[in-house]
């Protein structure tokens, strides 16, 4: 599958979300949806279980101006880093991720945030012997949002979508982590039952 030029970034600042904590009353019905929204481990490593190639695109990674409900996580409202990439199993793509962090986590040489071009950050992140994670938030994403045409740019059909997110830190900096499951992935395939 050729993936289409994407604009960056996907999710500008004045875009909205409604991440809530994943309690039992926010999430999805189906079983197999709610294992992969909140799964603690690794999600790359996941991926990497249900493809034979898996392969990071990225959509681009630059300075920028994140969301109020972004900097709250970060402790921050100044511009930080803005990474947004898709996560592709066998050449078609099963999530849109987008991370977040303070300028300042570029220059954490234990992190090397600014060197990761197209390696996951989710393994990089999983390697820290420091890792810790906060709970997780989820969303779901109308069709008619940044996101839901994104999936139909990509050449699915329009349906409602959900992600997680999450905040790890390491080396003393925070990233907060979204990952919107989209396309022909497993979690999408039972969004709409």
């Amino acid at each position: 599958m050729t993936l289409p030029e994407l604009q960056f970034p996907v999710i500008d600042a004045s875009q909205r979300a409604d991440w809530q904590l994943a309690t039992p009353h926010c999430l999805p019905s189906h079983p197999e949806l709610q294992r992969w929204l909140l799964d603690p481990d690794s999600l790359t490593a996941k991926l990497k279980q249900h493809c034979q190639h898996f392969k990071v695109h990225v959509i681009g990674q630059q300075p920028g101006t994140i969301r109020p409900d972004e900097a709250r996580w970060l402790g921050a409202s100044e511009a930080a880093a803005i990474r947004e990439v898709l996560l592709c199993c066998d050449g078609k793509p099963w999530v849109f991720a987008r991370s977040v962090f303070p300028q300042q986590a570029l220059n954490e040489p234990v992190l090397q945030l600014g060197q990761l071009g197209d390696s996951p950050l989710g393994a990089h992140l999983f390697a820290q012997p420091d890792l810790t994670r906060s709970e997780m938030e989820v969303a779901q994403f109308a069709p008619d949002s940044a996101l839901g045409h994104l999936h139909q740019q990509l050449g699915f059909e329009p349906q409602t979508l959900w992600g997680r997110r999450s905040c790890f830190t390491a080396a003393g900096q925070k990233v907060l982590v979204a990952e919107v499951f989209i396309g022909g992935s497993i979690p999408a395939q039972f969004m709409n039952e």
